[in-house]
C-alpha cells in the first residue's frame, strides 16, 4: 500500500489510469508521484556523489529509472495539449461542484452533465476489462503470432454504437489465443514512460567502466525487456511497442519504444479539428481496406489509440512497404511529408494550431478555488509545451530538467520547487476525494 493511501485512506490507483507497476505511480487526476518501493536511504544512495558509477550503479538503477518512468507521466500530463486540457477540465468541473455545494440544494444544475463527461474521459483512458482477454496457459512460445481487428463499443444501455475499438490478437505457435488487447490512451502513455525508463537504464549502464559489470547489466536489461514484452499480463501496456516492431520490422525493443514515445507526444498535441481531418482512405493501402470505415468512425470520437494505429498503418503503407525503413531518427521527417501530403499542413503549422488551442485552455481561471496553483500550472505548461515541441525527443534528461515533487514509500517528501508536503498531500486528498464523488455521481445517473 502506498504512503498516501495509508495516510489518507484514499486510493490513487484509479482503475482506468495507467498502472504498469506497483513500485511507483503517477496519478493523472491528483498529479501526485509516489515511489512506493523506495525509501529515504535509497534516495541518499542514489545521490551519493562520493562513489563512482561502478561502485554505485546498483543504487542508481534501483532509483533513477523508476523516477524517470513516473516523471515522464507528469511531463505528458503537463506539457501536451491533451494533458493540460484534461487538467483544465478537472479543475473547472471541481469548481462547478464547489460553487453548487455553496449555493444549496435549490441551485439549478444545467451544467452538471460535465461532471459525468469528466468521469467518462477518465474511463476512456484505459478501456474496461471487458475489452481485454488474457489466456496465460497459451503463453508457451515467443515471439507471438499476431493479427489486428476492430470491434464496436457498447453504450451505457448495452446497445452497440458506431464507435470502433482496435485490437491486437496475440497467439502462440499453435494458434491459441494468448491475449486480445485494445490500443488505448493508457497504452500510449505507458509506452512513453517505458521509453523514458529504458533509456535511463541504458544511460547508466553505458557509464559503467568495468566491461564485466557493464555486460552483466546489459544482458540483464535485455532479458527484462523481453520478459515484459511477452508477459500476457502486461501486454495492454506493451501493445504499442509490439505494433511498431511488427509494422516496421524492428527487432530492437528500445527503438520501438523510442518511436512510440515520439508518436505519443505528437498524438497528445494534435488539435481535435486536425485529428478529424485525417482521411484513412487516402492514407492506407489496399491491405487495410476493411479498417477504413472503423478508423473514420473512431476519429469522430478523437480516439487516441485509434489515431496511433492509423498513423502506424499509414507509415507502413507509404514508407515501410516501399523500402523506406521507419526509424526514430527519420520519423519526424516522414510524418512531415505525410501531413503535408494529406492535410496540406507543415508540422510547424500543426504546432502553431496546437499552441493557439493551448492558449485558450490555459488562460487564467475566473474562479478563486486553487486559482494561484492552477494559473501557475498553466503558465508552466505553456512553456513546457513550447520547449518540448510537437514531437520532441523520446527521452527527457532529468539532469537538465525540472523534477516534479514526489513522495517515497516511507513518507519522505522531495520538492525541487519548495512546495510543502502538506500542500502536496492536501491536493492528493482533495482531488482523489473529488474523483470518488464523480464515481458515485456516475452511479446515480440511472434514469
Amino acid at each position: 500500500m502506498s504512503y498516501l493511501k495509508r495516510k489518507t485512506g484514499r486510493n490513487s490507483q484509479i482503475d482506468s489510469l495507467p498502472n504498469y507497476t506497483a513500485a511507483g505511480s503517477y496519478c493523472f487526476f491528483s498529479q501526485c508521484i509516489e515511489l512506493n518501493d523506495l525509501e529515504k536511504k535509497d534516495l541518499l544512495a542514489f545521490t551519493d556523489t562520493s562513489k563512482s558509477i561502478d561502485e554505485n550503479h546498483q543504487a542508481i538503477l534501483k532509483f533513477g529509472p523508476l523516477l524517470n518512468h513516473e516523471v515522464k507521466h507528469w511531463y505528458d500530463a503537463h506539457s501536451t495539449l491533451w494533458g493540460l486540457r484534461f487538467l483544465s477540465d478537472i479543475y473547472h468541473c471541481r469548481n462547478d461542484l464547489y460553487e453548487a455545494e455553496k449555493s444549496g440544494i435549490s441551485t439549478e444544475l444545467p451544467h452538471f452533465y460535465r461532471q459525468l463527461e469528466l468521469f467518462d474521459k477518465v474511463q476512456y483512458i484505459k478501456f474496461p476489462k471487458y475489452y481485454s482477454t488474457a489466456n496465460p496457459k497459451a503463453n508457451t512460445s515467443a515471439p507471438w503470432k499476431y493479427n489486428y481487428s476492430a470491434g464496436i463499443m457498447f453504450n451505457k444501455y448495452g446497445k452497440p454504437t458506431d464507435r470502433n475499438i482496435f485490437f491486437t490478437r496475440f497467439a502462440n505457435n499453435n494458434g491459441e489465443l494468448i491475449a486480445r488487447v485494445p490500443f488505448s490512451l493508457c497504452s500510449l502513455l505507458e509506452s512513453s514512460a517505458v521509453a523514458q525508463e529504458l533509456n535511463a537504464k541504458v544511460r547508466v549502464i553505458g557509464l559503467i567502466e568495468d566491461p564485466v559489470y557493464r555486460k552483466i547489466e546489459s544482458n540483464k536489461l535485455l532479458k527484462e525487456m523481453m520478459a515484459d514484452l511477452y508477459n500476457e499480463n502486461l501486454v495492454e501496456y506493451s501493445v504499442v511497442a509490439h505494433k511498431i516492431s511488427n509494422s516496421f520490422t524492428i527487432s530492437d525493443a528500445l527503438e520501438a519504444y523510442n518511436i512510440a514515445a515520439k508518436l505519443t507526444r505528437l498524438i497528445l498535441n494534435l488539435p481535435d479539428d486536425i485529428i478529424m481531418s485525417l482521411k484513412p482512405k487516402d492514407m492506407l493501402n489496399a491491405n487495410f481496406e476493411h479498417f477504413i470505415a472503423p478508423y473514420e468512425n473512431a476519429l469522430k470520437y478523437v480516439d487516441h489509440g485509434a489515431i496511433f494505429s492509423l498513423l502506424v498503418d499509414s507509415l507502413h503503407s507509404e514508407y515501410q512497404l516501399k523500402g523506406v525503413q521507419v526509424t526514430s531518427d527519420n520519423l519526424e521527417q516522414l510524418l512531415a511529408e505525410s501531413f503535408k501530403k494529406h492535410l496540406n499542413l507543415t508540422l510547424l503549422e500543426v504546432f502553431e494550431r496546437s499552441k493557439e488551442e493551448l492558449k485558450k485552455i490555459c488562460s487564467p481561471v475566473g474562479f478563486d478555488l486553487d486559482k494561484e496553483h492552477i494559473d501557475s500550472l498553466f503558465e508552466v505548461g505553456i512553456k513546457l509545451h513550447n520547449d518540448f515541441g510537437l514531437i520532441g525527443s523520446h527521452y527527457i534528461n532529468l539532469d537538465e530538467s525540472l523534477v516534479p515533487d514526489f513522495v517515497l514509500g516511507d513518507g519522505s517528501f522531495v520538492s525541487q520547487q519548495g512546495e510543502s508536503q502538506e500542500d502536496f498531500e492536501n491536493r492528493y486528498f482533495q482531488l482523489t476525494g473529488y474523483f470518488d464523488y464523480l464515481s458515485d455521481f456516475s452511479k446515480a445517473c440511472i434514469v
